[in-house]
């Protein structure tokens, strides 16, 4: 939003003639949507840029150019093939994905919609709307551009909205026709006017304009606000049309500039990867440099003795050395493994369509399916350390009932259609209680921006008194409201027998009725100003002309809030105190109080608000600076408290993923006492937890002293407890600002951290300064709006589809529909991919050093002239088909322990944590593992032609050709054996790889070698009816696996079982409730 805004504030206003759309007569497509990346023309060169911008494929795009010129032993082709086949893979899938979108965006652009133009209407496509156009919306139509409601079919000048392609949110939202504009009368006069409004911004909630009229016209400009904006993609609902002027159009909607990608997150596993690969370029450098050193000696001792070679070329010239040495890096580009980033890929996707099919991961009630935004980080969902959690909606399920208020000095809870007063033990009516008790409910069915639905009138056959009828009318499941605060007040309001009816033109109906008759009281307020929630504020207001012509402000809001502007009193305390003991009943709390104006006080509000609304910048500033002026001098009347029931299993699942080594901070705008009594229920902080509170302290020497205190407390001797840190929002911004590193380091050894009274970008800071520590995998999850800064900021953002919208999983790499779906994601799927991705990178490198190790010492015995052992056919396909099938697929369906195993044994996380599974020892031992089957390899088949290299049936030798096609035949099957070693799972499917790549090699090298125009030709036909050719194969794939097979049978026998039974006895002792 920054960016943005600060550019279309440097930007001039926009000026939109209404009804002047029909101008744009060159048919531009001013409205037309394109989310797709590329075109036709420039899909490939685009593609092939980015592609090339990755090191590795910029690295085999130079060898390849460099081999059409050096080193004619090995075909270009070798190099250039692999690339190719790597680059159209990837080509290919974003290709299609982009296909997809220009598809939907096709749909989109195309579909038909009503536009008035020169006083008729036309039907046109979305694409042809232009800024200027009157455009009819019909009811349950979606909103094709960003238009200002100029009229509406319903009476009241208004129409209800479906935003949930915006935000995800069911209930519906009002949209307003300007104040005093009549459309009707001013298109007869052809005096619609013009709106003069910002460029176009990311915010979704903000909007500013007027609508002005031309000089000969006496009307003043009218504010426009975002209560008057119709967003593209909203669906009308309830009215029959509605017509609007279009303003913000194609790309330039508010909805498409929330369309951006808002960056890039990288896995960590590209750490180790990187690592890797850098290691084996050094490796292969070095390997590169000896051999030509070598090479050099050679060509100076001995090629000079040899007379038939003729005149020798001069070995010092640069260009000479240059090409040796290239011709060396060439032969060895093998071992930089470019294909494996194509099997990452293919890796991932599966491993995001595994996530996205799982049952355990799909919510039934609300059809929804686990979300995968970021499948580039399935691996790191194994690595997680610290995760932040929202409470509101996600430990909890943002499902109110009011329980509990306080006002007249008196706790009082809600029980069905009376209050219940546990001092005195009566259960009393509203309608026959003081007056007190009925002005406090009268401000909390007054004060509130719930609309009500049209009815729908349907018979029922169930016999009802007439008073529950009027109260269990269907007008509760009508209330229509953006918070589930108000809609949960007013349902406790209808049960008590004050039930807010209906609104007409501003006008609330509030009806009393009384208990055991069928007596109805009505009430009428006009209101006249809503002051607008706001996180800031905390608080939201309305002004109200009573039937006695007398102007009341009602407000509600935080106690923080709204305490301080009340008038001095004794009661001030007591609602503060009733408050905490809410709070720590885990209940949240609304204080509410109001005031009486008078006409001159209303009057000059209203001048300063009107002069606000027209300003086009600083707007928001302005108007909540009106606010202030008037939300002052309050008359307290009490307090409200309301219950929001933990999500279902919540406690198991934070349980399981502390006892899997996550530490869990809990990120709230709630107060402490009612996050920490939430916590404690749900067992964020363990029962025997050592509690530390950091409340209202803003010193620097003041907090130091306190970090001091809370550390050498866990530097003590004696029984270790877990500790628990409790810190309000005042004190965060402290910590920040002054001692942030302390407070992180701090923090990070207690058990569980619970920050209280954060406003999202504080929420988002403690993010930020714990991922910067470089040391810990972040994951963050909320289900609101106010979540997103914080998801965005994490490593991982885990989103959860909430009452509040779906904001949170939209931005999310992730999202789930419950809380007790992230012990699955994190322990089964998180643990999955980890251990895959860190057993094909490391296959990878093994295969890459046994094959590439060969050629290094093939150049002992072929006086180091860079010549290939192997032909090119095995090159080309190695890669491909003879062994990567095999592994890939196990690499994306390997299961080392069940899926019960794993959500039983939370501990078994601890163990890939912090990539333990790709540490230097682990990646030395598969490479030493390489080298020495690559030793046993080479010089097996040495041996076996050394003395007698006569081996086929006919007497025949073996020739060049026949060395290098013994050792890739034992190469590939080494390679598809081991990998059956080092499975934990094999499938069927898996096995059939295995065989057919085994297959695939001896077919394909079976009928290459049938053509006489390449140096296999017939070799393979010898080399198949040879015996000693398959004694070699025999007893040399024996050896380099008998080392496998040893360690395989050790730990399946001694290891595995030791574990588990170690496993077991731990969670033998565990409590029943943790150990089920």
């Amino acid at each position: 939003m920054t960016t943005s805004g600060k550019r279309s504030k440097e930007l001039p206003p926009l000026r939109i003639a209404i009804s002047q759309g029909q101008q744009h007569k060159t048919r531009k497509p001013l409205n037309r949507v394109r989310t797709t990346k590329y075109t036709w023309l420039t899909f490939i060169p685009l593609n092939f840029y980015e592609q090339f911008r990755r090191a590795v494929y910029f690295y085999f795009l130079i060898i390849t150019i460099v081999s059409f010129f050096v080193n004619d032993t090995i075909d270009p082709l070798t190099s250039l093939l692999p690339l190719l086949f790597v680059m159209i893979v990837t080509a290919l899938k974003e290709g299609l994905e982009d296909y997809a979108r220009s598809k939907s965006d096709k749909i989109v652009n195309t579909t038909k919609v009503t536009v008035i133009r020169q006083g008729k209407e036309q039907c046109i496509e979305a694409a042809f709307i232009a800024p200027g156009d009157l455009v009819i919306v019909s009811n349950a139509s979606d909103v094709p551009c960003d238009l200002v409601l100029l009229h509406s079919s319903a009476s009241e000048g208004l129409c209800f909205v479906n935003t949930a392609n915006l935000d995800g949110e069911t209930n519906l939202k009002t949209v307003f026709v300007p104040s005093n504009y009549d459309y009707v009368s001013l298109e007869l006069d052809k005096q619609l006017g013009s709106i003069v409004c910002e460029q176009s911004t990311p915010d979704l909630y903000s909007f500013n304009g007027r609508l002005e009229f031309d000089d000969a016209s006496s009307r003043d400009a009218i504010p426009l606000s975002i209560e008057n904006l119709l967003l593209r993609g909203v669906r009308i609902k309830g009215q029959g049309r509605v017509i609007g002027c279009a303003i913000y159009t194609g790309m330039s909607t508010k909805l498409q500039l929330n369309s951006r990608y808002t960056g890039n997150k990288s896995a960590s596993s590209e750490q180790y990867i990187n690592k890797f690969i850098i290691a084996l370029i050094v490796g292969m450098v070095v390997v590169v440099l000896i051999l030509y050193l070598i090479e050099r000696q050679k060509a100076r001792d001995v090629y000079p003795a040899v007379y038939y070679l003729g005149e020798l070329p001069d070995y010092n010239a640069v260009w000479q050395i240059f090409e040796d040495f290239l011709s060396f890096l060439i032969l060895f580009n093998y071992m930089v493994p470019i294909s494996m980033y194509m099997n990452i890929e293919l890796y991932r996707v599966f491993g995001a369509l595994f996530m996205k099919s799982d049952l355990f991961l799909y919510d039934a009630e609300t059809d929804q399916p686990c979300g995968v935004n970021a499948s580039n980080l399935n691996e790191d969902l194994g690595q997680i350390n610290i995760l932040f959690s929202d409470k509101t909606g996600t430990l909890t399920k943002n499902q109110m009932i009011f329980l509990k208020c306080f006002t007249a000095g008196r706790n009082y809870q809600l029980e069905n259609t009376r209050l219940y007063c546990p001092i005195t033990e009566e259960r009393l009516e509203l309608n026959t209680m003081e007056p007190e008790v009925r002005d406090f409910f009268e401000a909390l069915a007054l004060c509130h921006t719930v609309d009500i639905l049209e009815p729908n009138v349907e018979g029922t056959d169930e016999k009802q008194s007439e008073h529950d009828s009027l109260i269990t009318s269907d007008i509760i499941s009508r209330y229509q409201a953006s918070s589930p605060d108000e809609k949960a007040i007013l349902e406790g309001c209808a049960r008590l027998g004050l039930i807010f009816k209906s609104i007409d033109n501003n006008t609330l109906h509030l009806n009393l009725l009384k208990q055991g008759s069928s007596d109805v009281q009505e009430f009428q307020y006009e209101r006249l100003q809503v002051l607008e929630f706001s996180s800031d504020r905390k608080r939201m207001s309305v002004i109200m002309r009573d039937e006695n012509d007398v102007l009341w402000l009602y407000s509600k809001g935080a106690e923080t809030s709204i305490l301080p502007r009340c008038k001095k009193s004794a009661q001030i305390a007591q609602v503060d105190e009733q408050i905490t003991e809410y709070a720590k009943e885990g209940l949240r709390t609304l204080a509410v109080a109001r005031r009486m104006l008078t006409e001159s006080e209303y009057a000059a509000f209203v001048s300063a608000l009107n002069n606000a609304n027209i300003q086009l910048t600083n707007r928001k500033e302005l108007i909540e600076q009106c606010y202030e002026t008037i939300e002052v001098e309050l008359d307290l009347l009490g307090a409200t408290a309301l219950e929001d029931a933990l999500q279902d299993n919540v406690d198991q699942t934070l349980v399981a993923l502390q006892e899997a080594g996550v530490k869990i901070w809990v990120l709230t705008g709630d107060k402490v006492e009612t996050a920490f009594n939430i916590g404690m229920a749900c067992k964020h902080i363990p029962p025997a937890a050592e509690v530390h509170f950091l409340i209202n302290l803003t010193d620097p020497a003041e907090l130091s002293a306190r970090l001091k205190q809370i550390e050498n407390s866990l530097n003590s001797d004696g029984k270790k407890l877990p500790t628990a840190l409790v810190i309000d929002g005042i004190t965060v911004a402290a910590l920040l600002m002054h001692m942030p590193k302390e407070f992180a380091d701090l923090a990070l050894r207690c058990k569980a951290v619970l920050c209280c009274r954060l406003s999202p970008l504080q929420k988002s800071e403690i993010v930020m300064l714990i991922k910067k520590s470089g040391k810990h995998i972040t994951a963050a999850i909320g289900d609101g709006a106010n979540d997103v800064s914080m998801i965005q900021e994490a490593h991982i953002g885990i989103g959860i589809p909430g009452r509040e919208g779906k904001q949170a999983a939209r931005s999310a790499d992730y999202a789930i529909a419950k809380f007790d779906m992230l012990q699955r994601l994190l322990l089964v799927h998180g643990h999955y991919n980890t251990e895959r991705l860190a057993f094909l990178v490391l296959f990878y490198c093994y295969k890459n050093i046994i094959i590439t190790g060969c050629m290094a010492l093939f150049q002992v015995y072929d006086l180091f002239s860079a010549t290939s052992v192997y032909n090119d056919l095995y090159l080309w396909l190695f890669d491909i088909i003879y062994i990567s099938f095999s592994f890939t697929y196990l690499a994306m369906s390997d299961k080392h322990y069940s899926e019960n195993t794993l959500l039983r044994f939370p501990g078994l996380y601890k163990g890939i944590s912090h990539n333990q599974l790709t540490t230097w020892k682990t990646f030395i031992i598969w490479i030493l593992n390489g080298a020495l089957q690559m030793l046993i390899i080479f010089y097996f088949a040495y041996w076996v032609l050394y003395d007698n290299n006569v081996v086929f049936k006919h007497g025949q030798t073996a020739d060049f050709s026949t060395f290098g096609t013994m050792l890739i035949m034992v190469l590939v099957l080494v390679g598809n054996i081991k990998v059956f070693l080092v499975s934990h799972y094999m499938s069927y499917l898996n096995f059939a790889f295995i065989v057919l790549s085994i297959i695939a090699f001896m077919l394909s090298t079976y009928l290459y070698n049938l053509g006489s125009g390449n140096t296999l030709y017939h070799v393979y036909n010898q080399f198949l009816s040879s015996l000693p050719m398959w004694l070699y194969i025999i007893i040399t794939t024996v050896a380099c696996l008998v080392p496998d097979f040893l360690m395989k049978a050790v730990n399946d026998m001694f290891l595995e079982p030791a574990l588990r039974k170690n496993r077991e006895s731990q969670k033998s002792n565990l409590p029943k409730s943790l150990a089920a």
